[in-house]
């Protein structure tokens, strides 16, 4: 089973390859250094998936500074609080039982927190999740965080499909026993990387401040204001403009340089949009507007008309004019599905398709009959 989070659309399009300063003398010499935010960058992922937030395009590591880059560092803080005992406790245990020093890992992963796994996302919800490597707490740097997704088993195995931030835009599978098997306790990953065990992750949604509906940002060396609707950031043209939306001067966020490069250009799927003084609403699904034709049409589809969001005359034509790949769409009166793949729309053709790709039915966005016609198509995928 797989759940409506993906790595390509829920992820973060960069790696995780951040460097920690923990203790930084100038003077002296003295820079501590620790690789990576992995917790950082899972959190982070769920935050935004539970929000409904765009996820940027930009592969390039945010600076120390930056609103992104400083938001992970912060989750990062959070997931150490949170979970920091649990890590040690994995370290510290032998792989197998003992008298004196518990079941041991690989009984604790498979008796405990495998059966909290699968039920947590048999409930829609994603999970944050630890994976151990150390033995002694002097080398938890080796442990790592993922968000899990999905899981799927056979008559042996148990496979788990993570979002790893160390391979952005794919779906990495860990594979280990159903039941402890002393002969094979390593937890293998389809990226080449091993594990002696996993553990559900306590985790408290948080919204970026800097995400908020209505937030009025620019970067410090750019004299444009954007406003923030479902993640996404769209320009405020003019001044007259800024003051026609109701926006506050005394409310505008000066950001640290380069910070708006990792905000997405076009809000979260679903989003529903329309431009100041105008009728016409869309939805958003891949970055791409959907005009929604009448009110019928509207209630149609399910769609809450408290959730309009109001944007600057004209932003609409910067969204896309094609979904982001990846992206599955259907029409409100249709069966066949469609997915973006290399800037078209290709027909899925059966549920084998859906499950050899790794689709899922949950993602699939409707929108209007007739909203895709004129968009570029390729061949079936069989």
């Amino acid at each position: 089973m797989r759940i409506s989070f993906t790595p390509a659309e829920n992820g973060f399009a960069f790696s995780n390859g951040f460097t920690n300063h923990v203790l930084r003398i100038p003077a002296v010499g003295v820079d501590i250094t620790t690789r990576g935010r992995c917790g950082g960058m899972a959190a982070a992922a769920m935050d935004y998936w539970y929000a409904g937030l765009a996820m940027s395009t930009n592969g390039t590591l945010p600076q120390d500074g930056s609103l992104v880059g400083d938001y992970v560092y912060a989750r990062l803080m959070d997931t150490f609080v949170d979970n920091g005992l649990k890590f040690v406790q994995y370290a510290t245990s032998l792989d197998h039982p003992t008298w004196l020093r518990g079941k041991g890992v690989a009984r604790m992963t498979r008796e405990d927190e495998l059966p909290k796994l699968k039920a947590r996302l048999n409930s829609g919800q994603p999970v944050l999740l630890g994976l151990t490597q150390a033995r002694s707490v002097t080398e938890l740097g080796n442990d790592h965080q993922v968000v899990a997704y999905g899981w799927e088993q056979d008559s042996r195995y148990t496979y788990v499909l993570v979002y790893d931030n160390n391979n952005p835009g794919q779906e990495v599978r860990l594979r280990l026993t159903t039941v402890d098997d002393p002969a094979e306790r390593a937890i293998t990953g389809s990226n080449g990387k091993t594990w002696r065990g996993l553990f559900v992750e306590s985790y408290t949604r948080k919204v970026p401040s800097y995400l908020a509906d209505g937030r009025v940002i620019h970067d410090s060396t750019d004299p444009r204001i954007m406003v923030i609707r479902g993640g996404g950031q769209f320009w405020v043209p003019s001044p007259a403009e800024f003051d026609a939306c109701g926006l506050r001067w005394d409310a505008v966020v000066s950001a640290k340089s380069g910070s708006m490069a990792h905000v997405a250009t076009h809000p979260g799927n679903g989003t529903l949009v329309r431009e100041r003084g105008t009728d016409p609403i869309h939805v958003v699904y891949g970055g791409k507007a959907f005009w929604i034709p009448s009110p019928e049409v509207f209630e149609g589809l399910g769609l809450d008309w408290g959730k309009v969001r109001e944007i600057p005359q004209g932003t609409l034509a910067g969204l896309r004019s094609m979904p982001l790949d990846r992206t599955l769409l259907r029409e409100r009166s249709a069966d066949p599905v469609w997915l973006v793949d290399g800037g078209r729309l290709r027909h899925v053709t059966s549920q084998a398709v859906m499950d050899r790709l790794g689709l899922e039915w949950g993602c699939v966005r409707v929108v209007p009959d007739g909203a895709l016609a004129g968009l570029a198509t390729g061949t079936p995928i069989t």
